[in-house]
């Protein structure tokens, strides 16, 4: 398994957001991995709670459970996503919302509160990555942000690109900004290790 993640909510495999994504991971130096979501199948969240009464078992029988073991086994996960209509993609929501199931599988840190249960990927570093038109980032980072608190894990660093209509390999400054990411979050990681190695 890899040493960080990245998640694509777009389904452009070439496209902005998986641009930024790799310049992000390949300048951690660390073993990486991209996930496009639209790769999975993942179904929507019924709302049923089977999984806080179930130990976090999901009637749901998809490929979240192959997600979970990446996640799990990642030291740090960065998060990508377009802005469409001041939130993120339909593919992110939908696998932030299937993921309350994680927190009642007793993995992680307790919350202390049985209806948030456990935080899963607690010591785990984040970072988030938005492609844009122009604006309404704050509004599309909020749910992202959410699922950072919720799970535990440790925000490092966002890269937000406006860049209209055009290719963001068209904005030096966006791709330097994703590989100073990269940079960041390696030494959170190495920081991770040398913590745990004491």
């Amino acid at each position: 398994m890899s040493e960080i993640l990245g998640i694509c909510g777009s389904a452009r495999k070439t496209g902005n957001t998986a641009v930024l994504l790799n310049e992000v991971l390949e300048s951690t130096g660390l073993e990486r991995e991209l996930v496009f979501l639209s790769d999975l199948n993942i179904n929507f969240c019924s709302g049923c709670l089977s999984c806080r009464k179930n130990k976090g078992q999901c009637p749901n029988n998809d490929d979240m459970q192959v997600l979970l073991d990446k996640f799990l086994s990642a030291k740090a996960i960065v998060l990508g996503s377009p802005n469409y209509y001041y939130c993120i993609s339909g593919l992110m929501k939908n696998m932030i919302d299937r993921s309350i199931a994680w927190c009642y599988l007793g993995i992680g840190e307790y919350t202390g509160t049985e209806w948030h249960g456990w935080m899963p990927l607690t010591g785990r570093s984040i970072s988030f990555v938005i492609s844009q038109a122009a604006y309404g980032c704050e509004a599309a980072l909020e749910p992202l942000k959410c699922f950072s608190e919720w799970t535990g894990s440790k925000h490092v660093g966002t890269v937000i690109a406006s860049i209209g209509s055009r290719s963001v390999t068209d904005f030096p400054e966006y791709l330097e900004e994703a590989r100073q990411l990269g940079k960041k979050i390696s030494v959170a990681v190495q920081m991770k290790v040398d913590k745990l190695g004491k």
